[in-house]
């Protein structure tokens, strides 16, 4: 009798039945592997942009930084300018303020000669034209270039921190309204005021006493 062992063969047949199993175990991990591969790449790939990214922020930070720099050192120069200049204009009106304090004076009495005095020039000083505007305007108005000051006499002229008074006498209340008219229009005095008017006797001729007061421009 013939005998076949079949064990053997039974056994070629579980490994052979058990092969399809480790060929997909085997695919399954290749495809993880190439996932992992992959998704590393582009990690790589995104680190890198974002590293370059980055990189070129910071260079335009420091252009920025830089530029803020050059800004505040000419905002620092521009107020030196500035404080320079300060100085110098409030140095220039000090210079102004003390030659005034040393013309003033001199101006002023010239003026009041002017205005007390006849003939070609004389009169309070005066844009022209201005005069001339104020009489079209109004033809009283202006001062009268026939007047003689010698109807008029002064006793005082005091100022201080440009508040002048002036005293004297008129032969009439005219010739004060005169030298007022005179006063007012000139461009050395301004707010010219008069203050009070009083009858007096000087040698049996009898005057009118007045007292004017007005700012004096220098």
């Amino acid at each position: 009798m013939i005998r076949v062992n079949l064990l053997p063969q039974a056994k070629r047949q579980v490994r052979t039945a058990s092969s399809p199993s480790e060929r997909g175990t085997t695919g399954w991990v290749a495809a993880y592997l190439g996932a992992a591969l992959v998704t590393g790449i582009a990690c790589a790939v995104w680190y890198v942009s974002l590293g370059n990214e980055l990189e070129a922020q910071r260079r335009q930070n420091n252009e920025l930084q830089q530029r803020i720099d050059a800004l505040r050192q000419e905002s620092a120069s521009l107020e030196e300018v500035q404080a320079k200049l300060q100085a110098s204009l409030a140095l220039a009106e000090v210079v102004e303020q003390l030659d005034a304090a040393r013309s003033g004076p001199t101006r002023v009495l010239m003026e009041i000669s002017n205005i007390l005095s006849t003939g070609p020039g004389s009169g309070p000083t005066i844009d022209p034209e201005k005069l001339e505007e104020m009489r079209r305007e109004n033809p009283l108005a202006g001062f009268n270039r026939n007047w003689d000051p010698r109807r008029l006499s002064l006793d005082s002229f005091t100022e201080e921190n440009g508040q002048a008074k002036v005293t004297g006498s008129g032969r009439t209340n005219e010739d004060v309204a005169e030298f007022l008219r005179r006063l007012a229009l000139s461009e050395v005095f301004e707010e010219v005021l008069l203050e009070r008017t009083q009858a007096r006797d000087v040698d049996g001729i009898e005057l009118i006493g007045f007292e004017i007061a007005t700012k004096v421009v220098y």
